[in-house]
């Protein structure tokens, strides 16, 4: 199939990224994908001088750094003039419609990287890379660089943010004020079933008002952490096998559930549809959530955000059974500049993504966001007592038992949205739990054909 005369619809319709969902990208695949129809890439010949470049990403916070980092003379003299025409907080499926009409950027951040590339719409740069006096694979943390390869092909350059994903945060000044100990954080789902019944709150009418955790919010929002908390592999690259009909799967849904069965599916669902209280940290820092599963950016971001909130965040190892509460789990993933197919200044996308490997990129990520990006010496200069909890996220590389590769299945946000639908069934005790992990099974099968995928 010719991906440059696809319609916007053929092609969401390959991609199975209609609801323009943005992943973090992740694990490495051991067996080679298939490379984009035409063989190998074309070639990122240097664009004319003054040729500006086209760079979107779905972060919506960003922007700060993004416009102290071409404010730099550094940034200047190295991208030789170039002007960097950026677009922030912009969705996926505005980025395929470009894709699809022929107006993509040159390069693009957050959004879903292997089916991206899998379906033509990138190009490798290992052969850029190779060529590079900056990117270099021991200069960046091991699995990140792995993560950044399907098959022999690299996919993108890492870039931006990353490096830890998953870590317990909590109000250590709600837990303290609910009878809690602060410095005993829960490790089981059990203890975190404690702590939820302490922490959430309904006034004299029966009204929710504040809640423990939300099981499912953040990072904790798709297959991988269960899977991974639970101790099986739901997709296996190796194979192409999925295995989300495991009835550690079912258990995982059941037990994660049980906390909003507690606070109650119909006013969980009104306290979040409250403006300001939604997912990825907002509820945390209106005061409304006490605890949430997420990655080594919530210290920073919470206190650039809400610092009266962030002063008392603690972080600890995310939740596990029981029977695993020996096991520290953690995942990682890079995030990367994809450089498009039909962007019109490849070198100068190339340009960018060298340029956030610099200490001068790192360390004004760090500041005005709060993101980490795991170049090794740049690492060491990181001070752990700068954000509140981002002690916990810079020594754990050490004491993990449990690393995951994540989020790599090419067909990862069609999973993720039935994931997210029919766990919902099971909280709400309308689907046994073993039939939702049956029918998650079903539906991932069929969509891997109905796309050529096997």
């Amino acid at each position: 199939m010719n991906f440059n005369r696809l319609s916007r619809r053929q092609f969401l319709q390959l991609t199975g990224m209609a609801g323009g969902v943005a992943l973090l990208a992740a694990c490495a695949p051991t067996a080679p994908a298939a490379a984009p129809e035409g063989g190998t890439a074309e070639a990122a010949a240097p664009a004319a001088a003054g040729t500006p470049v086209v760079y979107w990403y779905a972060w919506a916070n960003l922007d700060p750094a993004i416009e102290k980092i071409i404010a730099t003379d550094e940034f200047k003299e190295h991208m030789g003039g170039a002007e960097l025409q950026y677009k922030g907080n912009t969705d996926q499926a505005t980025l395929l419609t470009a894709i699809a009409g022929g107006t993509a950027p040159d390069g693009a951040s957050n959004y879903d990287y292997p089916a991206l590339y899998t379906r033509g719409a990138t190009i490798p740069v290992q052969d850029m890379v190779a060529t590079s006096s900056i990117i270099k694979a021991d200069a960046i943390l091991e699995p990140l660089w792995r993560s950044a390869f399907i098959g022999e092909d690299m996919i993108g350059v890492p870039a931006i943010e990353s490096y830890l994903w998953w870590g317990l945060n909590y109000n250590s000044k709600a837990a303290e004020d609910a009878g809690l100990d602060p410095s005993k954080p829960p490790k089981t789902w059990d203890e975190t079933m404690d702590w939820h019944k302490a922490l959430t709150k309904k006034d004299d009418a029966g009204n929710l008002i504040m809640i423990g955790l939300d099981p499912y919010d953040a990072t904790a929002n798709e297959p991988d952490y269960p899977a991974a908390a639970w101790g099986f592999k739901w997709y296996d690259e190796d194979t192409k096998k999925f295995d989300l009909n495991n009835p550690l799967m079912a258990e995982a849904m059941n037990t994660m559930g049980e906390l909003i069965r507690y606070a109650g599916p119909d006013q969980f669902a009104g306290l979040r549809q409250v403006e300001g209280q939604g997912t990825w940290g907002a509820a945390y820092n209106a005061g409304v959530q006490n605890m949430i599963i997420e990655g080594y950016w919530h210290p920073g971001e919470t206190q650039i955000q809400k610092p009266e909130i962030a002063q008392y965040n603690r972080a600890s190892w995310a939740p596990v059974p029981a029977s695993r509460a020996d096991h520290n789990i953690m995942a990682t993933g890079a995030h990367f500049v994809m450089i498009l197919k039909d962007g019109k200044n490849k070198d100068g996308a190339f340009k960018l993504g060298e340029f956030f490997q610099t200490p001068t990129a790192l360390d004004i990520n760090f500041k005005e966001v709060g993101w980490i990006h795991g170049v090794k010496a740049w690492l060491e200069t990181v001070d752990p007592s700068t954000y509140p909890g981002l002690d916990f996220y810079m020594k754990a590389p050490a004491e993990v038992t449990d690393f995951v590769l994540g989020r790599r299945c090419p067909i990862q946000p069609f999973v993720n949205t039935q994931y997210q639908e029919l766990r919902e069934q099971v909280f709400r005790d309308l689907m046994d739990p073993q039939a939702a992990a049956d029918e998650l099974q079903a539906r991932a099968l069929a969509e891997w054909e109905a796309q050529g995928l096997s």
